[in-house]
C-alpha cells in the first residue's frame, strides 16, 4: 500500500478533516495505486482519490474510463472504483465470459462506467456511500477546476472545502515501505542507464549521442525522462540541454537525470572528465567530494533543510573557498520537488496544512537528494547527488551510488 494510512489519520485528527480529495495524478497514485495514462495527456479527463477519517475504511478511486484498461492491467489498492464518462463502444458476444483474470477486472470496469456521466456525479456518490455530508474535507485544489469546487460548496452546503494540497504533501513526506521500494525501482532505472552512459562515453562523440544512450536505456523497462542534461566544455558552468557539441580531449562534463517510473521519481547527477583532469580540477573536486561527505555526517531524523545546506558550503568552502551554492538538495517521490522542496536557507509560508517555515525537523523514512553543483565560467563545472533515506540517527543510500570523478579514456 502507497499511501501512509497513519500519517494521513492523524494528521486529519489535528486538523478536524472528515475527508482527503486527491485531483492530481501524483496523489491519485497516492491513494490508489492507481498508474494511468489519461489524466497525463487530457486536461477534461481526471481521476480522482478519497480518503476519510474513518480509521476502518480504505480508499476510493473516481476513475475516468480511459484509465479502464491501465486499472486492469496494474491494479491498485482502491477499496471501491467508481468509472465516469460512460463507456467505450465495444461489442459483447451472447455468452461471453473472460478468459483471465485482466479481462474479467475490465468488463467490470466498463459496466460501470454507465453509472457516472460525469466526474462530479462519481465524486458525489464516494463521498455519499462513505457518509460524508457534513465537515471540512481537504480538496487538493492543484487538481480542481473552480467550477467543480463551487458546484461541491453547493452540492454539500453542510461540508467545508478547504485548499489541501499542503495536506496531501505533509502527509507524503514519511514514505511507506512500499514508496521506498517504488522509489528503488525508480533510481536503479537510472542508475542502470547511466551506467551505460559511462559504458558509452568517449572522445568525439557528441553530447546529443550521449543523452540518446540515457533515453534509450531508461525507456526499456518503462521508465520516462523528465531531463537529462549533459554538459561538457566550457558548457559544464551550469545545467544547459545537450546538444552536437562533440567531446574533446580534456573536457569536463557533467549531467544531471531526472526521470519517472511508475508515476514515482528517480533525480542524480555525477561529473568527469576525457583523460587526465588538470591539477586544478582534480584539486577542486577533492574540496567538493570531501566537503560533500562531511554535510552527510549532519543528516538524521530531526535535522532540517536549513541545518543541511550551511554543513554542505562549510564543508566545501573550507576546502574549495569560491564555492557557494543556493541549496544542498530537495526531497524527492510522487513528486521531483516535494515539501519541504529544496534543502536550503528558511522560507516562510501562509497556506493550509503547511508549517509556516520550511524549516521543519526531517522525520524517519522522508526521501532527500543531497547535491552540489558548481561551475566556473570558461573551465566548467561539477555535479555530486545521492538519493538517501532520513533514519532515527542518519541516514542510509537509497540505492547503490557511486558518485566519485569519471576519468574517461582518452
Amino acid at each position: 500500500m502507497l499511501y501512509n494510512r497513519e500519517r494521513a489519520l492523524e494528521l486529519m485528527r489535528e486538523h478536524d478533516v472528515a475527508a482527503m480529495i486527491g485531483t492530481t495524478l501524483e496523489n491519485v497514485t497516492y491513494l490508489t495505486g492507481h498508474i494511468g495514462w489519461a489524466q497525463r495527456v487530457y486536461r477534461a479527463r481526471k481521476s480522482y482519490g478519497v480518503i476519510t477519517n474513518n480509521p476502518d475504511a480504505g480508499t476510493d478511486l473516481i476513475m475516468n474510463r480511459a484509465d479502464n484498461t491501465y486499472y486492469a492491467a496494474y491494479g491498485g489498492h482502491a477499496e471501491n472504483v467508481y468509472v465516469w464518462g460512460g463507456q467505450a463502444n465495444h461489442i459483447e458476444p451472447e455468452g461471453y465470459e473472460p478468459h483471465d483474470e485482466e479481462m474479467r477486472r475490465y468488463r467490470e470496469l466498463h459496466a460501470s462506467g454507465a453509472r457516472h456521466a460525469t466526474l462530479l456525479d462519481g465524486l458525489l456518490a464516494a463521498l455519499k456511500d462513505r457518509g460524508i455530508t457534513s465537515g471540512r474535507i481537504a480538496l487538493d485544489e492543484e487538481g480542481c477546476p473552480d467550477s467543480l469546487f463551487a458546484t461541491l460548496k453547493e452540492k454539500l452546503p453542510n461540508c467545508e472545502f478547504i485548499p489541501g494540497s499542503g495536506l496531501f504533501l505533509m502527509t507524503r513526506l514519511v514514505k511507506t515501505a512500499d514508496e521506498l521500494d517504488r522509489l528503488r525501482e525508480a533510481a536503479q532505472v537510472n542508475e542502470d542507464a547511466i551506467g551505460k552512459v559511462f559504458d558509452f562515453l568517449h572522445e568525439g562523440v557528441s553530447e546529443r549521442e550521449v543523452a540518446e544512450v540515457w533515453r534509450q536505456e531508461v525507456a526499456r523497462p518503462g521508465g520516462m525522462w523528465h531531463w537529462f542534461h549533459f554538459n561538457s566544455g566550457p558548457r559544464g558552468v551550469f545545467i544547459f540541454p545537450p546538444t552536437d557539441r562533440k567531446l574533446e580531449k580534456g573536457d569536463g562534463f557533467m549531467f544531471d537525470a531526472g526521470l519517472f517510473h511508475k508515476n514515482y521519481n528517480a533525480d542524480t547527477g555525477s561529473c568527469g572528465s576525457i583523460g587526465e583532469p588538470s591539477a586544478r580540477v582534480q584539486r577542486e573536486w577533492k574540496g567538493i567530494d570531501e566537503g560533500f561527505h562531511e554535510c552527510l555526517e549532519v543528516i538524521k531524523a530531526g535535522c532540517t533543510g536549513n541545518q543541511i545546506y550551511q554543513a554542505l558550503v562549510k564543508g566545501i568552502q573550507s576546502r574549495f573557498p569560491e564555492f557557494d551554492a543556493p541549496f544542498a538538495g530537495h526531497t524527492i517521490g510522487l513528486e521531483a520537488r516535494e515539501f519541504p522542496f529544496i534543502l536550503g536557507p528558511e522560507s516562510k509560508h501562509n497556506q493550509p496544512f503547511y508549517p509556516t517555515t520550511s524549516e521543519i525537523p526531517l522525520p524517519v523514512d522522508s526521501v532527500i537528494n543531497i547535491e552540489a553543483p558548481i561551475g566556473t565560467f570558461g573551465l566548467g563545472g561539477y555535479q555530486i547527488e545521492y538519493s538517501v533515506v532520513v533514519k532515527e540517527n542518519g541516514w542510509e543510500m537509497l540505492i547503490p551510488q557511486d558518485r566519485s570523478f569519471r576519468v574517461i579514456d582518452a
